[in-house]
């Protein structure tokens, strides 16, 4: 038995047998909800009154017969349907099984067979709602789980990135401190040889009593030398600042007039002296708003390698101009320039092309060029080829 009364609503369009029906449904127990005597009324007041078991008669008169009032019941409310009919001819039978009714009681009726498949079909719907709900359900909480395994997915790749950012950083500096040992060993050996010798030969010319001059030219020689040293440090620790994010930008008015004008004049006795320089330089640039010695290093750096690896006499292209946005400089030599793989590389820290041996350098110019380019969020662009130069070009924020 049920523990609640089974709802029941009547499709029959025979009056005698409807009044039947409604009689046995009242005696068995169930509750009588309503009485529909073509399709059309029963579909409407299905969906209204919402009854727990249809008993639907096949033979129906309205737009559709019972069986298709039955499809539309199940779909539309799923509402169990119980066939309550006469006709036993094997193709109604076949075609109302395809409508997935929960019984099918061929008239007379009997009360008894009629309460055990309404009890039946209604516990068979009961069940298969339980089943439905467990699997959307389940449903949902496999996609709660999913949702979850993603996120838990994208978690472990971000920490997987994170983990390779941070092992690629140990390797580059590993790479960085192996590179600074084979730099400082290599470029350390020309100077500290000089120390050496000069002090030597200091010691013997003191004890031999030589003139103050020969003493004082060592002297000069060591002091050079020092300063070489220094310079060749303070490059490696400024990378190192820049790499580990120790550096602070601070930025200040810099006249760009009173700059170049500067600049020129240093560059025209100091290294472009052997040089054809032509520069071009607008007029009344105004300031900029920036980091002076980043700025400098990135002006003077591109300098330096123009004259550098240019030949004396040849001609060296200097210009500089600013809009309302920015500020543009650029180098353009006749050196011996860079193939485009040279060019590529440039800027990693201790490069040096094949074609500069016989040049000094360390290769760090041009990686401090760049972190200084970057920090200023600026732009620099190279363009090169053998044996016909290279152009410089840097584009930095006003403000």
């Amino acid at each position: 038995m049920q523990d609640k009364t089974i709802s029941v609503y009547i499709a029959e369009d025979d009056p005698l047998s409807a009044k039947m029906m409604t009689i046995l449904v009242k005696r068995i127990g169930f509750k009588f909800l309503g009485l529909g005597m073509d399709t059309d009324t029963v579909m409407r007041e299905v969906g209204e009154l919402q009854p727990d078991v249809v008993l639907m008669d096949i033979n129906m008169p309205g737009s559709t017969d019972g069986i298709g009032a039955t499809e539309y019941i199940t779909k539309t409310y799923n509402i169990p349907v119980v066939y309550v009919t006469a006709n036993n001819e094997d193709s109604i039978f076949d075609r109302a099984l395809k409508s997935t009714p929960y019984g099918y009681v061929l008239k007379p009726i009997d009360k008894e067979n009629l309460r055990v498949v309404v009890e039946t079909g209604y516990s068979r719907h009961l069940l298969n709602k339980k089943i439905q709900e467990k699997k959307e359900e389940l449903a949902a909480l496999n996609k709660s789980l999913e949702a979850k395994v993603i996120a838990r997915t994208q978690e472990i790749a971000e920490k997987n990135q994170q983990l390779e950012k941070a092992l690629l950083r140990e390797k580059e500096l590993n790479e960085f401190k192996s590179r600074i040992v084979t730099t400082i060993s290599h470029e350390f050996r020309t100077p500290m040889t000089t120390i050496m010798s000069s002090a030597e030969i200091m010691e013997s010319l003191i004890t031999k009593n030589k003139p103050k001059e020969k003493i004082f030219r060592h002297t000069q020689l060591v002091k050079s030398s020092v300063v070489e040293l220094v310079d060749l440090l303070n490059d490696v620790l400024l990378i190192e600042n820049f790499d580990s994010g120790g550096y602070q930008i601070t930025y200040n008015i810099l006249n760009l007039d009173e700059h170049f004008k500067e600049l020129l004049f240093k560059t025209e006795i100091g290294i472009g002296k052997d040089h054809i320089i032509e520069a071009h330089i607008a007029p009344e640039m105004d300031s900029i708003n920036t980091d002076k010695k980043l700025f400098s290093q990135i002006i003077n750096n591109i300098l330096s390698n123009a004259f550098k690896y240019s030949e004396a006499g040849k001609k060296v292209r200097i210009n500089a101009h600013i809009d309302q946005q920015f500020f543009y400089f650029s180098v353009q030599d006749e050196g011996i320039g860079m193939d485009e793989k040279t060019v590529q590389m440039i800027f990693d820290s201790f490069y040096r092309a094949k074609n500069v041996t016989n040049i000094e350098g360390t290769g760090m110019g041009l990686s401090i060029l760049k972190k200084s380019v970057d920090m200023l969020h600026g732009e620099i662009k190279v363009e090169s080829k053998i044996n016909e130069g290279s152009l410089f070009k840097v584009k930095i924020p006003m403000a």
